[in-house]
């Protein structure tokens, strides 16, 4: 980050080698990147280019936690006498560090933690979210404006929100209402994209988006690897657990490769 964001806004860690960017991934959470486009990211720094990724919602957290909080917790096999961050953030440095990749964590909590009027797992998902009655939006928004004025070149790859996690859903808006469709890309959220993907026609249409595919076929085990880095996410979001590398195969094969699919503003 430059000196202007480092004093405006406040950081939970960075790994910041360039100074400039060709793609900003903005990852929700610490694996939403890499669960969802680590190929295409390969594919890029493959050419040359320069790539970053930023997680939003990575602040530690801190007790006392809600109680749906302390059941991802358990799902994620957190130790009661663990930082419930300590775990997921060794995991999203190990796989930075296999994709090769620059990365950035925000220090915004995850809205688990910001919001403790959540009582089941089906509060977290609803397209129909008020945006703008989270305080974590307002705040997206204005640090977006700034990233795009320092790295204006860059295309910035956002999340389509499928799955409608909040905040999936706050990020995929505030880069929609905050910058120029020209510099933003979206990235089909998986896995939710792989048990949802009714939801993805429907968004591209509301938006008025088009898909563009990258071939990842040489950069598919890179991909599963960098998925199996995140032990603590797999027993909530792969059904089993061990699922992940056909869910990944099954949901990117094209005939006779495999693509991760991207969508965009008509040019």
């Amino acid at each position: 980050m430059t000196l202007e964001l480092r004093k405006k806004y406040s950081y939970a860690k960075e790994n910041v080698t360039h100074k400039k960017y060709d793609y900003i991934y903005l990852s929700p959470h610490l694996d939403d990147v890499s669960f969802s486009c680590s190929g295409a990211i390969c594919h890029s720094i493959q050419q040359g280019l320069q790539v970053l990724i930023v997680t939003i919602f990575a602040a530690e957290p801190r007790p006392p936690f809600s109680p749906l909080a302390q059941i991802f917790h358990q799902f994620w096999q957190i130790p009661e006498d663990t930082s419930p961050y300590q775990i997921r953030k060794k995991e999203d440095e190990e796989a930075m560090r296999a994709l090769g990749v620059d990365y950035v964590w925000l220090d915004w909590l995850d809205v688990i933690y910001r919001d403790s009027t959540l009582s089941q797992f089906s509060d977290l998902n609803d397209y129909e979210t008020l945006f703008s009655h989270d305080p974590a939006f307002p705040l997206l928004q204005e640090w977006l404006i700034d990233l795009h004025a320092t790295y204006p070149d860059a295309t910035i790859v956002a999340p389509l929100g499928i799955g409608g996690h909040r905040d999936h859903c706050i990020v995929f808006q505030a880069a929609l209402q905050s910058l120029e469709h020209a510099s933003l890309a979206f990235f089909e959220d998986f896995p939710y994209a792989a048990y949802s993907p009714e939801k993805i026609p429907e968004l591209a249409q509301l938006h008025s988006l088009s898909p563009f595919e990258v071939d990842i076929s040489h950069y598919l085990e890179q991909r599963i690897y960098a998925t199996s880095l995140y032990q603590s996410q797999h027993p909530i979001l792969f059904y089993p657990s061990s699922s992940f590398p056909e869910i990944i195969k099954g949901y990117t094969q094209k005939e006779d490769h495999f693509v991760e699919r991207f969508w965009r503003f008509p040019r």
